[in-house]
């Protein structure tokens, strides 16, 4: 196992020399042996070559026992022989060694000694490998206030006990607390030793660790680079120490979905320590766990149990079957079974993993194997129990997510790793249960749920761009709901603590009131929150991750709708599609299909793929008897005929009934046009949703607008950005035709087209047309922009911090002609939400985007269409009859050209 004071194994003993020998003049070559000997041991330990040191400081202590009885000599060899056996992984026999060697010190020197602090260290370290965090600490803690005091703060040595409190804060969840001890570790060491030395590289090593666990890969993987780089200089490409690097970067390969790259340097790391620590070593046990993680990844279930099963077995016998590896190891395992469908088998390794993770006080163990187990039961049809479990993952997601502020994103340490998932699974049992008891509510807590989920989603690229309160009674009462905000964050950390306890040392009456506490600040904090977004509308992004609807209010924000409005929500969980439909008159109501999220999702792709692969041929939608028709178009009526069955079949009779619709996709069907689906008609025809329909999309953001809505100004001044780069003459056309059929427009067209200029008049605008790319970046949704003139990339880039901080009429419209979305991201759709997120904040009501890049002219015809209609009609009516004055012409009837563009905002 890796140790955090592996300082010593490197070298930093030098920085640090042995007490002067108490040796008895009798023999001086029995003293100078014992020092050669003693230095021989370092060596060895430096250079990772653990069981070629253990008799050299067997005999070191023999000889130092002889001549010198307890003195700080022998300490010092019963320290350096516990080091070696130590870190070759044999803990029992080391601990009496450090508990003798300390016990010499601190009667030999003093209790403030800092030959005391090395033992005291090395001893904290053997209890966090054996699992014993709580021991662990206050030995950690005694060293650093011994070295602060007798070394210094700036000290190499107060880095080594800094270093070691990291690694055990990130080891039992406390992401906060590790930070900026890491950060201090490391900011000592690169003072004192030089930005190359190997124990930097300890440090950066662990500070990627904690980055890598909190989901910030890009920041993580420069670290590990470097890292890799010094060690391999200072200790040549086959030491420990490289081994445990390149299994850090293999690590964050892997997680990052780059298993290609991540697979050579596994079996590297594997190489390395089998050779260096022996086969039965738990770091060994590390590397296996990694490599079955990558080869159950890439489909290869039967390559991947023998190496968690190994993992396991080297584990148990090293460590003892309760350590906190252990339940990792078992829950690994247990969900390879499970994915095999072996559930008989997956099981107890879960319950075991579980009990083990709440007693050693280890949550990111624990809500992974309650997620397990939760599966299990759910299987077996014990709903009550798995919606316990579920509620628990969630529950200790919430407190570790909790504790991190803007820098540290809850977002992104949730999007880390797919913990996201506790949430979908949570939300399916409570619909599940909803079929069985619809009195009980359980619907309205699965759509906030989901709801939660998707704040979580767009928090992480809005966390930088909330805007400056200018209005002395806005940040008044912003303050407020910050101080309640506050007052949550502690809750969830002061449950968190409390459920993480050993269930001896819990008291249940704690956590049953801070429970009741938590929900009613939580309730307090929403009010405080709706009523501050109801009056300062404009500062939503502040609160981007609590505006959800409170599932107990759901029957007023129907009330609340618009005569004839309905809402959809759509939700595919692994088996089944569930549909929430809401509408006025207090009805809310889930319906589901039988089709597997892999089916619909699978579906979902490949209709982008007939739509990609319509950019380059001229697609009529009429059977014109032509082969290219057989082949791109009828199979594609066919596939929108299946989607239409899964996605529109359920809610028939509500769509007859109710002419506006209201959709909220989740995850990838965010990238379906639901609206160019097909419905057969009373009298036998086939019609796209559209023409029958007013269809507007939101994402989470947008509901609070929904509830609070604004009239549009008619026929507002616009002003329009076109083909900056040259790319779209196409676009120029198109807003020139807008300057004649609008009465106040204002073009910046070409090489005019720059932020510098846009930035300037843009806030006398309530509506901006923007006719040029977006580049939606899909796997960092906060780098997504839109392109401008400019002689440099950044002076071409409207960056999504820009956008959120512009200053648009508090009903806006933002219309974007030539984005494109890609169906490749890492959580679908938060590209797209994030956007239409930045636009909001900047005061804009509603935004039409587009899911795929249309050809100039289709486009250009489409605009003046859609801006013709605005005239006269409300902005989803305006973009439907631009969509049917598409659809009618036969040359673009097919959806390629009409489809793509959506109205995110329900206006």
């Amino acid at each position: 196992m890796r140790a955090p004071i592996l300082a010593l194994v490197l070298g930093l003993s030098a920085l640090f020399p042995p007490v002067s020998s108490h040796a008895l003049a009798q023999d001086p070559a029995l003293v100078s042996r014992a020092r050669e000997l003693n230095a021989e041991v370092l060596r060895h330990i430096q250079e990772g070559r653990y069981a070629e040191g253990l008799p050299k400081a067997r005999e070191a202590l023999a000889i130092r026992e002889q001549i010198s009885g307890d003195s700080p000599d022998v300490a010092e060899s019963l320290h350096n022989l516990a080091e070696l056996l130590r870190l070759k992984g044999d803990l029992s026999a080391a601990r009496p060694l450090y508990d003798r060697a300390l016990r010499i010190r601190e009667q030999a020197l003093g209790p403030n000694h800092p030959a005391v602090a090395f033992t005291l260290n090395s001893l904290g370290s053997l209890l966090w490998q054996t699992g014993d965090y709580a021991a662990a600490r206050p030995l950690y803690e005694r060293a650093l206030q011994i070295r602060e005091q007798a070394l210094g703060p700036n000290h190499p040595l107060v880095a080594v006990t800094l270093n070691s409190l990291g690694l055990l804060s990130r080891q039992t969840g406390d992401y906060a607390a590790a930070r900026p001890l890491y950060e201090r570790a490391l900011r000592i060491r690169e003072q004192a030793l030089g930005p190359t030395h190997a124990l930097v590289a300890m440090s950066l090593n662990d500070f990627a660790e904690l980055l890598r666990f909190t989901g910030d890969y890009a920041a993580a993987r420069p670290l590990y680079e470097r890292a890799l780089q010094i060690r391999e200089q200072a200790f040549g490409p086959n030491h420990p120490a490289v081994a445990m690097t390149v299994n850090s970067l293999a690590e964050l390969l892997r997680v990052s979905g780059n298993y290609a790259a991540a697979r050579p340097l596994y079996e590297r790391a594997l190489n390395i320590r089998e050779q260096a620590l022996g086969p039965t070593h738990p770091s060994v046990a590390f590397t296996l766990t990694g490599f079955g993680f990558l080869l159950q990844a890439t489909g290869d279930h039967a390559a991947a149990r023998p190496l968690y099963e190994r993992a396991l077995q080297i584990h148990e016998q090293a460590l003892g079957p309760q350590h906190p590896a252990v339940a990792v190891a078992r829950n690994h395992l247990a969900v390879l079974l499970y994915t095999a469908g072996d559930h008989a088998a997956a099981k107890p390794l879960f319950e075991k993993s579980l009990r083990i993770a709440r007693t050693a006080s280890v949550p990111e163990a624990r809500w992974r194997a309650a997620l397990g187990l939760a599966g299990i039961l759910e299987r077996e049809g014990r709903l009550a129990e798995a919606l316990q479990l579920y509620q628990e993952a969630v529950r200790t997601l919430e407190g570790l997510a909790g504790q991190f502020g803007e820098e540290e994103s809850r977002a992104q340490y949730l999007q880390a790793e797919n913990r996201l998932r506790a949430y979908d699974a949570l939300a399916r049992l409570l619909l599940k249960l909803h079929e069985k008891d619809s009195d009980k509510g359980y619907d309205r807590e699965a759509w906030a749920v989901l709801e939660a989920k998707k704040g979580r989603v767009v928090a992480e690229a809005m966390a930088a761009l909330r805007p400056e309160l200018k209005d002395p009674q806005a940040r008044a009462e912003a303050k407020k709901a910050q101080i309640k905000q506050d007052r949550i964050l502690a809750l969830e950390r002061e449950l968190h603590e409390e459920e993480g306890k050993p269930p001896q040392d819990q008291r249940p009456e704690k956590v049953q009131s801070l429970t009741a506490l938590l929900a009613q600040t939580k309730a307090e904090y929403l009010v405080q929150v709706q009523r501050f977004l109801a009056r300062y509308p404009q500062y939503k992004a502040r609160f981007v991750d609590q505006q959800t609807v409170d599932p107990r209010a759901l029957a007023k924000f129907a009330d609340r709708l618009p005569a004839g409005t309905l809402v959809v929500q759509y939700f595919a969980a692994p088996d089944t599609l569930y549909v929430f439909v809401v509408a006025r008159g207090q009805q809310f109501r889930v319906k589901s299909q039988a089709v597997s999220q892999a089916d619909l999702y699978a579906s979902i792709k490949l209709y982008r793929q007939f739509m990609e692969r319509a950019v380059t041929q001229r697609l009529r939608w009429a059977d014109d008897g032509s082969e290219v028709y057989r082949q791109e178009v009828a199979p594609l009526k066919e596939l929108t005929r299946k989607l239409a069955a899964h996605l529109l079949a359920p809610i028939e009779a509500e769509l007859q009934a109710h002419g506006n619709l209201i959709l909220v996709p989740n995850d990838l069907l965010l990238y379906l046009p639901i609206h160019a689906l097909t419905r057969k008609q009373p009298d036998g025809s086939v019609r796209f949703l559209v023409e029958t329909h007013k269809v507007s999309y939101l994402t989470q953001l947008e509901l609070v607008d929904l509830l609070n809505p604004g009239k549009p100004m008619p026929d507002a001044p616009l002003l329009a950005v076109a083909n900056p780069d040259g790319s779209l003459p196409g676009a120029s056309q198109e807003v020139r035709a807008l300057r004649r059929m609008r009465s106040s427009v204002t073009a910046l067209e070409g090489a005019q087209a720059t932020k510098a200029r846009f930035l300037s008049l843009v806030s006398q605008f309530p509506e901006i047309h923007l006719a040029t790319h977006g580049v939606l970046d899909p796997q960092r949704p906060e780098l997504t922009y839109l392109l401008m003139a400019g002689p440099d990339e950044a002076s071409q880039r409207l960056g999504i911090g820009e956008i959120a901080g512009l200053s648009l009429s508090p009903n806006g419209l933002a219309i974007l002609s030539a984005c494109e979305t890609a169906v490749g991201e890492q959580l679908p759709g938060a590209a797209l939400m994030t956007l239409a997120a930045a636009f909001s904040q900047a005061g804009v009501q509603s935004v039409v985007a587009s899911l795929w890049k249309v050809e100039d002219k289709a486009t250009r015809d489409f605009m003046v269409a859609f801006h013709r209609a605005l005239s006269t009609h409300g902005r989803a009516s305006a973009l439907q009859q631009a969509q049917l004055a598409v659809l009618k012409e036969p040359l673009t009837a097919h959806p390629y050209y009409w489809a793509p563009l959506i109205l995110i905002g329900a206006r």
